[in-house]
């Protein structure tokens, strides 16, 4: 599959693109069920890393990591940031408790979405 192709994304089962500013208002959008997430950028080639980052802390652990990390980890050239699961065998966690973490986060609050 070509994840840089929004069509080709959706012809493999994805549905439901909504921005973060749209979920930060209503997250009611989010289904509450078990499922696999992606998160994209689709201004993928304007990649920035801010130090210090937005991450909340979480049980006191700083979640800033050196930029250098950051970019080493980085795939290039693709508007993928972030693939996420919601649930499983033993996790009962639904798409929109797990992307309500990670919106918190996001929003320097103390979540628990680390990585």
């Amino acid at each position: 599959m070509n994840f840089n192709s929004i069509d080709e994304i959706k012809e493999n089962g994805f549905q439901g693109f909504k921005t973060v500013k749209e979920l930060w208002i209503n997250k009611k959008e989010i289904p509450q069920k078990m499922g696999v997430y992606l998160v994209i950028d689709p201004n993928f080639k304007k990649t920035e890393f801010t130090n210090p980052g937005v991450g909340g802390f979480f049980k006191g652990k700083d979640p800033n990591v050196p930029i250098a990390e950051l970019k080493f980890n980085q795939v290039s050239n693709s508007q993928i940031i972030y693939i996420g699961k919601a649930g499983g065998s033993n996790v009962k966690a639904t798409l929109r408790t797990r992307l309500s973490q990670y919106l918190s986060f996001g929003q320097t609050k103390n979540a628990g979405h680390y990585g």
